[in-house]
């Protein structure tokens, strides 16, 4: 509880402490089915608090005006499930093409009592007649190129695109590859409390046809 609550503070976000729990039990579910599942490398509860707790939660700044998001390649349900704790308010779809992962991101659902949150087990290609959402977002998913490859027939010219990355020059390669018809607007440097590694935000938009 003490690294997390201080690396909220760090990161200047204020959480109810049922929030606070939640997180938690997160964090203890990942690090439980980790070890049979292969969820994620990270598998110390404290490593992952720093390396996928606060840094999915990097993204909250940028919430705002938003009611739907879409968390393509969602894995573990990161970064949808901590967003979505933090953000009650906001309805998350989660999608995955692995049926082990989104059968562990259906458990938390459950176990969380998480009433925003809904789990698709589908390839991205598969929800291309599905409503559009106000954001996409996704974490160490795929290149730009395919990400927005993946994701252009679910947006227009209004919804946010986000993608979290790492180092902002591999950004910087990756960009010269934009899928026709999307633009990068911007890269924002986030820092992340314990975590010993650049991360970024990129900020993408769909131009009009």
């Amino acid at each position: 509880m003490e690294l997390l609550t201080q690396g909220l503070q760090k990161m200047q976000i204020k959480l109810a402490d049922s929030a606070l729990q939640q997180l938690l039990d997160y964090v203890a579910l990942l690090a439980k089915w980790s070890k049979f599942y292969n969820l994620t490398t990270v598998r110390d509860p404290e490593n992952i608090i720093s390396h996928h707790i606060l840094d999915s939660l990097t993204l909250l700044p940028y919430l705002d005006n938003v009611q739907t998001v879409l968390d393509v390649g969602t894995g573990a349900g990161l970064p949808g499930i901590p967003l979505a704790i933090a953000r009650p308010d906001i309805l998350f779809r989660l999608i995955d093409s692995q049926q082990k992962k989104i059968n562990f991101v259906q458990h938390v659902i459950t176990s969380l009592k998480l009433s925003n949150v809904s789990a698709i087990w589908t390839r991205i290609e598969s929800l291309q007649d599905s409503p559009q959402v106000d954001m996409i977002v996704s974490r160490a998913f795929a290149s730009l190129s395919d990400f927005t490859n993946l994701i252009a027939g679910l947006c227009d010219e209004k919804t946010r695109i986000v993608a979290m990355k790492g180092r902002r020059e591999q950004v910087g390669n990756e960009q010269l590859n934009l899928s026709p018809g999307f633009k990068l607007n911007h890269i924002e440097t986030v820092t992340v409390p314990y975590l010993n590694a650049e991360r970024c935000v990129v900020f993408l938009t769909k131009q009009e046809d």
